[in-house]
């Protein structure tokens, strides 16, 4: 009857000691929880072996912390102070081999519990990251998320989008920026971004839009099939009625809020490789490639002969984000040289 006792007794403690472990490691304890958490600590022995076990389940090892200190107010110095009886004493090292089976069937119970709680607390931290309806980025920051639909967004800087998923379609407003959209199948629900320049509508594809101005935005497939339309053409309804165009794979358009350019064949995966935050120039101009810097950092790079901006780039892959090597490369050349104008601003200069 004992034994059953303390096996409860156990598995109340290794409850209790996950609770306390999960929320220890989301680091969300206030200050008043956090002295109940040391009380709890100190009222036994077999309190602190619960948490250790547990600690030690998930790899802590010895480096495992008990966040033994309440707060910085405490104004007695033994309040933080848990007392342990001499080695060989504490429950662990001196119970029989039937209590250590005992204990190793507890830690399963524990950490089964913790599981449960971890789990809780990632799908939170999954829904404030993922299902968040609107992402603002600034210079030099990507971003990306996945909306409840399982479509995949990879944000640019500088960008301002939010979305709105219902039982008929799928919306995103995008108002400043760019994106890449990996839009899920669901035939049923179509997928449109919004700009003020014009509609895309897709059902189940990859492409990106990019706002390159007020009054134009550049859309370009990856793979499947969007139809384009502008505001004036009364939107777009049906994917067979483009008001605009329609693209399919490796195409792109530039679309105005007048007019539209003729679809034209490129290579999207080199189109959209800013998604990834890096670019490989391949021998375009170096006015080409500040504009590339430019549109997505808060440090600019600015030219004082426009004969620099007609140098052929060498073929390089460079981080987008990180202008400052960019233009320590262009130092290396005899015909070119660097000036700091301010904290945002530097200046190419003719030899």
């Amino acid at each position: 009857m004992k034994q059953s006792s303390d096996t409860e007794i156990d598995g109340l403690l290794s409850e209790q000691a996950a609770g306390w472990f999960v929320r220890l490691v989301a680091n969300d304890l206030s200050a008043r929880e956090r002295r109940e958490y040391l009380a709890w600590l100190k009222a036994s022995s077999r309190n602190v072996e619960a948490l250790l076990d547990i600690y030690r389940y998930h790899g802590y090892g010895r480096k495992a912390k008990l966040h033994m200190r309440a707060s910085p107010d405490s104004d007695d110095p033994g309040e933080n102070v848990i007392p342990f009886g001499p080695r060989g004493m504490t429950v662990v090292h001196q119970q029989t081999r039937q209590l250590k089976r005992r204990r190793a069937r507890q830690m399963k119970f524990a950490a089964a519990i913790a599981g449960v709680l971890f789990t809780f607390v990632a799908a939170w931290t999954v829904k404030v990251t993922y299902f968040d309806k609107r992402i603002a980025t600034g210079p030099g920051q990507w971003d990306r998320a996945m909306l409840s639909d399982g479509s995949v967004l990879r944000i640019g800087p500088n960008t301002r989008l939010r979305w709105a998923l219902d039982d008929n379609r799928r919306t995103i407003v995008l108002s400043e920026g760019e994106a890449v959209f990996e839009v899920a199948k669901d035939p049923n629900r179509p997928f449109i971004v919004t700009t003020h320049v014009g509609d895309v509508r897709a059902v189940g594809t990859e492409f990106g839009v990019s706002l390159m101005n007020a009054s134009t935005a550049v859309v370009t497939v990856a793979h499947g099939k969007v139809a384009v339309s502008r505001h004036d053409d009364n939107r777009v309804t049906e994917i067979q009625h483009a008001a605009v165009a329609e693209l399919i794979e490796d195409q792109q358009i530039v679309l105005s809020a007048g007019s539209a350019q003729p679809v034209k064949q490129v290579d999207a995966s080199r189109e959209l490789q800013w998604a990834t935050g890096y670019y490989e120039f391949r021998g375009e101009t170096v006015r080409e490639a500040i504009e590339q810097f430019n549109r997505r950092n808060r440090l600019k790079v600015v030219m004082s002969d426009p004969a620099i901006g007609a140098i052929a780039m060498p073929f390089t892959t460079v981080k987008l984000d990180d202008p400052e090597t960019f233009v320590l490369m262009l130092a290396a050349r005899p015909d070119v040289q660097v000036a700091y104008e301010s904290a945002n601003v530097i200046r190419l200069l003719p030899e």
